[in-house]
C-alpha cells in the first residue's frame, strides 16, 4: 500500500520569518509504518509548491493528515481533496481526537486516530489491508452504520528508546534549511523530541491530554545519538529541543550536556524549562551553558498570582526574576511567554503583565491571549461562552470566548500594546530579538527588502 503523510500549512506570525520545521510526529508516524513495510511519502505544505487544490492523490490508497487546532481548516481542505478523488483518509494530531465526531459526521475523514499514532497508525494500515475488525483496533475513532465508534484508548509507549528515528530521508531536509531559520543568525537548526507527558497541570495546555501526566523520557544516549546524526549526516549545528519542560530531570541534562562536550559537538541549542526547576539547579544551568544552551524558554504567563492560581501554575511572585537573573548570569537569552486575558483578569492585571514584561527585559517576549483549545481543561471550563468554532483563529491572537471583563476589540487592543510597550523600548530591544532569531535570515531580509522598496514607492525620500 502507498501512504501519502500531509502536514498543513502553518498560517502563524513566526511562519512569515521562516519558522518553518518538519513534523516530528508525522516523520515518527512514518518511520513507524515504515517499518512495517508500507511505502510512505511525505508532503509538507509548509515547504511544498503544491497545494490542497492541486494536490495528486493518485498514486496513493490512504492520506493520513496531521492538525493542531489552528491549522484544522487547511488540514480539511487536504481532507475535502482526497474525499473527492476517492481516497480513504485518516486524520491525527493534537485537535482531531477532541473533535472526532464534527470530523466523521462531516466527511472530512474515514478514521481519527487518538494519542499517539506511532503503533496505532499501522495497526489501523494492516486492518484496513487484510479486512480486520476495526474494532479491535486501539485508540481509534469511525462511523459504523451512521453511529459513532471510539476503541478503547492506546496504552501509552512507555521505552520511548524503543521508536524508530523520526524519517528525515523522507523529506528535503535542505529545503528546511533554505526556509530561512538561522539560530542568531547563523545555524539552520533543527527540531527533536526527548520526552513525553508533563507532571504539570496548567489548565490551557494540551500535553496531558494527549501524552498523559507522566513524565517519559528517552535515554541521553539516545538522545546524542539522534544529534550526532543531524550533525554529521544532516550538517546541523543548532537543536531546539522541543519537549514541553526539557529539565523535567536535572540529572538526565546534566548528562545529555556532558555527552554533547565529551563527543566535541559544537552545537548551539535551546529549549523549554519551568522556572522552578531551573531555580533549584543551578549546577544544571552552568553546564547546560558550557554545552551550548544559548536560548531557554520560560513561561512566566502573568504578573497577577490569582491568575497563576486560575491556570494550575505553582510559582510564587518573585519566582520570575530570579529565574531570569539566573539565566542571565550563565550568559543564556530569555524567550519569555506571557498570557494575557484569564478569565478574572481585567485591564489592570493585564497592563501589570505587561509591565513585568519590560522589567524582567528579557531577549524575546511572546505575548499571546489565552486560548481555550479542545482537549484541555480550559475548554471544558469555558465552551459554554464560546464566541464560534472557527478554529482557525485559535491561534493566540484572536479572542474566541466573551470574556466576562474585556471586550473583543479592546482585547485585540491589549495585545498590540503588549508588543508595542516590548519591542519600542529601544534599539537594544529589537536587536535581542533579532539576535535569538531572524538577523541575516535570507527569507527575513529579502521581507525587508521588499517592505522597504513597497514604503519608498508610498514614502519618497523627498518627504
Amino acid at each position: 500500500m502507498n501512504i501519502l503523510l500531509a502536514n498543513p500549512r502553518s498560517s502563524s506570525a513566526f511562519q512569515a520569518f521562516g519558522f518553518v520545521f518538519p513534523s516530528l510526529g508525522l516523520l515518527y508516524v512514518a518511520a513507524s509504518a515504515e517499518k512495517e513495510g508500507y511505502r510512505i511519502k511525505v508532503e509538507d505544505f509548509n515547504i511544498s509548491k503544491n497545494n490542497p487544490a492541486s494536490l495528486d492523490v493518485s498514486g496513493f490508497d490512504i492520506v493520513g493528515i496531521t492538525s493542531d487546532t489552528r491549522r484544522f481548516p487547511s488540514a480539511v481542505e487536504i481532507a475535502q481533496r482526497a474525499k473527492e478523488k476517492g481516497r480513504c483518509v485518516v486524520m491525527g494530531g493534537v485537535h482531531p481526537p477532541f473533535v472526532d465526531e464534527e470530523i466523521l459526521k462531516a466527511g472530512y475523514a474515514d478514521f481519527v486516530v487518538k494519542g499517539e499514532g506511532e503503533i496505532t497508525f499501522p495497526a489501523l494500515l494492516n486492518a484496513i489491508k487484510l479486512n480486520k475488525d476495526l474494532q479491535q483496533i486501539d485508540g481509534i475513532s469511525f462511523l459504523k452504520d451512521g453511529k459513532i465508534i471510539r476503541t478503547k484508548p492506546r496504552a501509552l509507549i512507555e521505552n520511548l528508546d524503543s521508536l524508530p528515528s523520526p524519517a528525515r530521508h523522507l523529506i528535503d531536509i535542505e529545503a528546511y534549511k533554505r526556509a530561512g531559520f538561522r539560530y542568531g543568525g547563523k545555524r539552520p537548526i533543527a527540531v527533536i523530541s526527548t520526552s513525553r507527558g508533563c507532571p504539570y497541570t496548567c489548565s490551557f495546555c494540551l500535553t496531558p491530554a494527549i501524552y498523559g501526566r507522566g513524565w517519559r523520557a528517552r535515554s541521553a544516549h539516545s538522545i546524542i545519538a539522534e544529534i550526532e546524526e543531524l550533525y554529521h549526516k544532516y550538517n546541523y549545528r543548532a537543536i531546539a529541543f522541543c519537549d514541553d519542560n526539557f529539565t523535567v530531570s536535572p540529572k538526565r541534562v546534566i548528562e545529555v550536556s556532558n555527552l554533547i562536550m565529551e563527543k566535541g559537538l559544537d552545537i548551539w541549542w535551546w529549549c523549554l524549562s519551568s522556572p522552578n526547576i531551573l531555580l533549584k539547579n543551578e549546577d544544571m544551568l552552568s553546564i547546560m551553558a558550557k554545552s551550548g544552551a544559548k536560548t531557554i524558554y520560560i513561561g512566566v504567563e502573568s504578573a497577577s498570582p490569582a491568575t497563576l492560581k486560575e491556570f494550575n501554575k505553582s510559582m510564587e511572585e518573585d519566582t520570575a526574576y530570579k529565574a531570569v537573573n539566573l539565566l542571565k548570569k550563565n550568559g543564556i537569552q530569555i524567550f519569555a511567554s506571557y498570557i494575557i486575558g484569564g478569565l478574572n483578569d481585567d485591564i489592570k492585571a493585564i497592563l501589570r503583565t505587561i509591565k513585568l514584561a519590560k522589567r524582567l527585559d528579557t531577549e524575546v517576549a511572546q505575548f499571546s491571549i489565552l486560548t481555550p483549545y479542545p482537549g484541555t481543561g480550559l475548554y471544558e471550563q469555558i465552551k459554554h461562552i464560546l464566541r464560534h468554532k472557527d478554529w482557525g483563529k485559535y491561534d493566540g491572537v484572536h479572542l474566541v470566548f466573551r470574556h466576562k471583563n474585556i471586550s473583543y476589540v479592546f482585547m485585540q487592543l491589549l495585545l498590540i500594546l503588549a508588543y508595542l510597550s516590548f519591542y519600542v523600548r529601544g534599539v537594544r530591544a529589537v536587536k535581542g530579538f533579532l539576535s535569538v532569531f531572524i538577523k541575516n535570515t535570507p527569507i527575513f531580509k529579502t521581507r525587508l527588502k521588499r517592505w522597504q522598496v513597497g514604503v519608498g514607492k508610498d514614502f519618497p525620500a523627498s518627504q
